[in-house]
């Protein structure tokens, strides 16, 4: 999700500034407002000037609860990201930054992604909260950050405003630098299809199986009453059909969560729910078919 530009300088300044090579462009995503100088700070640590740097922010629509956050309840996240755009646009503007921005998805690391194809960014700098307040979009976010993406990256560790509504230095960093893809990135981008884990190998056996021994069930218990589908068949009919488009589902949700790297509550709930459903399904059908 990349909502139009709610603040800042239009799209156009941003390809303008993308044709000054001369520039440092720094791609900011942010979940919370910060002191500006605490940015600047950072950055000259490592440039020799920030003067001539541009950024482009993108302020996250995260949810502050798991369940909003999967269920894509992400109105008042929008209100609270446009608002906090005008903050931070306004600290950078303060501390000297050209800086640009617009409200982008739910889920920080999207928005990276979303921000390095819209702005060619030399770093990415993401702004999160330490983890006593952290968001439930904010899990693992280092691991991905620096190893997902090649420039070189900075996690800014900030608290929630305090009483006041003033806003937080930043607590915590971290920094990795800028790498070449792996031939692990390299054999992903290649496959057709993608790694699998242990659950979701066993999630697929025991799918498939499973579904197999079901069929072959429903047959024997409708083969037990000639000429009419007893009760009995048609539960284990039933059970068979629920277990085979579960099955499919896994499947399905599989290729879809590993294509844009998925890592929620729901990544693994397919694959546990097809191995239980499947094996309480088998075990119901063959006390059918015995009793």
């Amino acid at each position: 999700m990349m909502p139009e530009i709610v603040s800042g300088e239009s799209s156009a300044n941003v390809s303008a500034f993308e044709t000054q090579e001369v520039a440092h462009r720094v791609l900011l995503v942010a979940d919370e407002v910060f002191r500006g100088s605490d940015l600047a700070r950072e950055l000259r640590s490592h440039l020799d000037s920030i003067e001539n740097t541009e950024i482009f922010v993108i302020s996250t629509a995260t949810a502050h609860s798991a369940v909003d956050q999967e269920l894509g309840d992400v109105d008042r996240p929008a209100r609270e990201a446009r608002e906090r755009l005008d903050q931070i646009l306004g600290e950078l503007r303060k501390q000297g930054f050209r800086a640009s921005g617009e409200v982008g998805d739910a889920d920080p690391m999207v928005a990276v992604g979303d921000g390095l194809v819209e702005f060619r960014a030399d770093e990415i700098v993401v702004v999160t909260h330490i983890d006593s307040e952290r968001e439930h979009a904010e899990r693992g976010i280092w691991d991905r950050l620096s190893t997902d993406f090649h420039p070189p990256a900075t996690l800014l560790k900030v608290a929630h405003p305090d009483a006041d509504g003033a806003s937080s230095g930043v607590l915590e960093a971290e920094h990795a630098p800028a790498h070449e893809k792996t031939e692990e990135e390299v054999i992903r981008e290649t496959r057709n299809f993608p790694p699998l884990r242990r659950l979701d190998v066993a999630g697929i056996l025991v799918g498939f199986v499973g579904t197999v021994a079901l069929g072959m069930l429903a047959v024997a218990v409708g083969n037990q009453d000639p000429g009419e589908l007893s009760g009995g068949a048609a539960v284990v009919l039933l059970i068979a059909i629920g277990a085979f488009l579960l099955n499919v589902a896994n499947i399905i949700g599989l290729l879809f969560f590993e294509s844009v790297r998925y890592t929620g509550i729901w990544e693994k709930f397919f694959a546990r729910t097809s191995i239980v459903f499947t094996t309480i399904g088998v075990a119901v059908a063959l006390f059918i078919w015995l009793t």
